[in-house]
């Protein structure tokens, strides 16, 4: 198994991306996006790059996600990786699906940091 540069500079969410790191070592960047102009609103984890990939690799270590996805409000008909309608229910859904329950609220912390000056609400 291949390890992670761990000096490689961290950018966008330092958090988020940290932890998608444990996933694959290729990500150099991630954050919480919304789709812009649907109504309602929907959220989902942009990461960079090859987030294709990204998404193929994760789906393939953690192959219930959709039985978490499920458990939540959730658009399934997003490409890659689901939307979900709110923050809140896309952070609790990574940390559900990835058994890491400790990070669920360090990450919605990250959230209202990145996201107040949109006006999103976590």
């Amino acid at each position: 198994m291949r390890k992670c540069n761990t000096n490689r500079r961290l950018f966008g969410w330092p958090f988020l991306t940290s932890v998608l790191r444990s996933v694959s070592c290729d990500v150099q960047s991630a954050s919480v996006d919304d789709v812009w102009g649907w109504i309602p609103s929907r959220y989902y984890i942009k990461v960079e790059p090859h987030s294709r990939e990204f998404w193929k690799l994760f789906k393939l270590k953690f192959p219930d996600w959709i039985v978490y996805a499920k458990r939540f409000e959730v658009d399934l008909f997003a490409p890659y990786t689901p939307w979900f309608y709110s923050v809140t229910d896309l952070v609790s859904w990574l940390s559900d699906t990835m058994k890491r329950p400790e990070i669920r609220n360090l990450l919605l912390l990250e959230c209202t940091k990145y996201l107040a000056y949109q006006g999103v609400k976590t």
